[in-house]
């Protein structure tokens, strides 16, 4: 009886084996065949996909689309040149000026300044006088990278705005797209309330070979003024300093180049002391 019972039990493992595990075991490595099949064949979105996600996606897709294809067009090789690409994201750009999601117009605005495509800079100068923060400074920062002389005026037009960041942007657009026009509102902003603004005001000014901000770029090389900004931590110290090290030798001054040959000796980080040896040599007085 109790051998008959074992040979009952014997007989449903195999069948519960047969029928049910060795089923699963299979349909589990079948699916994970098709996936690594997908996974290696799969191409992946493009541009077009990106901005078909903005264009019909749910909020959260929209905004996620265009933040990918922000990064994506950092990429000149991922930048579509076509005349229909430009026009439905110009088209895209203007419907999501009353979508209540600022971020997808924000990130939109990037993404045409990240192509450095000048049938864009229309667009972007109509925008500029937005009511929204967050997408006047994309706007402002998507001018820049497109360089074109046509976003002077409305960008010099942000250097009266109340909110700092907004001038911030302001002067690094008019920083990138550099030349004689830009120099007189770049001046103006050495004596900005703001310290970013002077800064990079200074900044741009010596990549220029203009020495109008040349006691600011002292104070950027110098580690006792930047640690009169509690806010500022040890990595951005480096960066600023850094930053200022390397268009110092633009100005060719006998003071910078002094400044830079202590910090080549005594600074305390490698790297702003191989920064500074290298611009010293840049110097030809």
């Amino acid at each position: 009886m109790q051998e008959n019972q074992t040979d009952k039990k014997s007989a449903l493992q195999v069948v519960v084996h047969s029928f049910f595990v060795v089923p699963l075991i299979i349909a589990v490595f079948a699916v994970m065949i098709f996936l690594f099949i997908r996974l290696m064949t799969s191409e992946p979105n493009s541009a077009r996909d990106y901005l078909e996600d903005v264009k019909i996606g749910g909020t959260t897709k929209r905004w996620q689309g265009a933040f990918e294809l922000s990064k994506l067009l950092s990429n000149p090789k991922m930048v579509p040149k076509d005349e229909m690409f430009v026009n439905e994201m110009i088209a895209t750009f203007k419907y999501s000026s009353s979508d209540r999601d600022a971020r997808i117009q924000q990130y939109l605005a990037i993404a045409m300044g990240a192509t450095k495509d000048e049938r864009y800079t229309a667009t972007l100068i109509d925008a500029i006088d937005g009511s929204d923060q967050g997408v006047v400074q994309a706007c402002a920062f998507a001018l820049g990278n497109i360089g074109k002389i046509e976003a002077i005026q409305p960008l010099k037009n942000l250097l009266d705005y109340s909110e700092p960041q907004i001038r911030l942007h302001a002067v690094i657009a008019l920083g990138k797209i550099g030349g004689p026009l830009t120099i007189p509102y770049l001046k103006k902003m050495l004596s900005d309330s703001e310290p970013n603004v002077r800064w990079d005001a200074s900044i741009a000014l010596a990549k220029q070979k203009d020495s109008s901000g040349r006691s600011i770029l002292l104070d950027l090389l110098d580690r006792k003024y930047l640690n009169s900004f509690p806010n500022i931590d040890e990595k951005e110290k480096v960066q600023v300093i850094l930053v200022a090290i390397s268009v110092s030798h633009f100005i060719q001054n006998q003071e910078l180049k002094a400044v830079l040959e202590n910090i080549k000796e005594n600074d305390e980080n490698l790297k702003i002391r191989e920064a500074a040896r290298i611009a010293v040599n840049k110097f030809i007085i």
